[in-house]
């Protein structure tokens, strides 16, 4: 219980710090400070946050708090290799996750709208969207949030605070995933997302689908916006709901209902592929190496029989903590887990201790309070 509560409160002092740090560079960016580097403000304000707050500040502060070393903390944050087939199927996923993003976005805009709030963000006007600003756009927007985002959520976050039961932790780290991004827009969206990858990373035990499929998102939706911006016919496939709702709204209506229901079944098709391709295939190869093992001392026994002229040995058999043993030993000869799983399943059952309540408070505290705030100037 001491372990899991030890690594349960290294997870939320680190967030809580990231948290702090990410509100005092909101308000300083809010205030003109990174005004003086000109155009490049932005991405340089987007980098700082990314790669230094997100990314350094989970890796860094965690394992030094947990006096662990930082090979060990990516293994724990579920940096776990995946086939080229699970690669395949997460960009699927991902792809589906954005037309369904699109649905969910618009409606809970809709309902915000009902509430007279209008959106604050701005519009930046080009003369020219040329391919190297895309490209440019696509790591900053895609590749960097891709990695650093789901390595504090669906790594630090999530795996940190499993050992309060991976339900909880799922819904925590999912809810702070939509509150860190401290915009009301991108509240409902973002956590249901959040919901979606964090589940994919405790049923793949590995963060590298959870990275893709938040990829996927982020890029296609950088794409759109270049394809818009130089005509390519992306933004064409929106357009065309748009223009059947117009043209007959009860049949324009039906032709998105069926459009989601079909994407939400192929959703869960291709999760359970991923699923077999992953978690499925990594419990086979554990499970063939102890089959080997015990192989392995049954052709012993048996040639000490032989030896020992004595009747052949009967069929090896071994109990359950015998097997659960092996299991766990076999998992980290194959790289499947870290020091840290291995503390998190021999230890008990534990709570949020009040350490955590608290820190989760000042959490809580900080992102809700900074995106209510983003609500009322939204309807101001």
């Amino acid at each position: 219980m001491f372990i899991k509560n030890k690594i349960a409160n290294s997870s939320l002092i680190c967030y809580f710090l990231i948290v702090v740090v990410f509100a005092l560079v909101r308000m300083l960016s809010a205030f003109g400070i990174f005004n003086a580097l000109g155009p490049s403000a932005d991405y340089i304000f987007n980098v700082i946050i990314q790669i230094i707050i997100l990314f350094a500040m989970s890796i860094l502060l965690f394992s030094a708090f947990q006096k662990n070393n930082i090979r060990d903390t990516f293994k724990f944050y579920g940096y776990k290799k995946i086939s080229f087939k699970a690669v395949l199927i997460s960009i699927a996923i991902g792809i589906i996750v954005y037309f369904l993003n699109i649905f969910v976005a618009t409606f809970f805009n809709a309902l915000l709208s009902l509430f007279g709030y209008s959106s604050s963000s701005t519009t930046i006007y080009l003369s020219s969207y040329p391919f190297w600003l895309f490209l440019v756009n696509l790591v900053v927007s895609a590749v960097l949030p891709g990695i650093c985002e789901e390595t504090v959520h669906r790594g630090m976050l999530l795996k940190g605070l499993s050992g309060i039961g991976q339900t909880r932790a799922l819904v925590i780290s999912s809810l702070l995933f939509g509150l860190m991004h401290m915009n009301i827009e991108q509240f409902f969206y973002a956590t249901l997302i959040g919901f979606l990858v964090g589940y994919l990373a405790l049923v793949c035990d590995s963060i590298y689908p959870a990275m893709i499929i938040h990829f996927m998102n982020n890029a296609i939706s950088v794409f759109a916006t270049y394809s818009s911006f130089n005509h390519l016919g992306f933004e064409k496939i929106v357009q065309a709901f748009n223009v059947a709702l117009q043209i007959n709204f009860f049949l324009g209506f039906l032709l998105i209902i069926i459009f989601v229901v079909g994407l939400a079944f192929l959703l869960k098709y291709l999760i359970k592929l991923l699923f077999k391709e992953t978690t499925l295939k990594n419990m086979r190869a554990v499970q063939q190496q102890i089959m080997n093992q015990l192989q392995k001392q049954a052709y012993i026994n048996e040639l000490e029989n032989i030896k020992n002229d004595q009747p052949s040995g009967k069929e090896i058999t071994i109990s359950f903590d015998e097997f659960d043993k092996l299991y766990k030993e076999n998992n980290q000869k194959l790289g499947l887990m870290s020091k840290l799983d291995k503390d998190l399943l021999s230890s008990g059952k534990t709570k949020l201790s009040l350490t955590n309540k608290i820190l989760l408070t000042g959490i809580y505290i900080i992102t809700i309070g900074v995106t209510i705030f983003t609500f009322i100037w939204g309807v101001l």
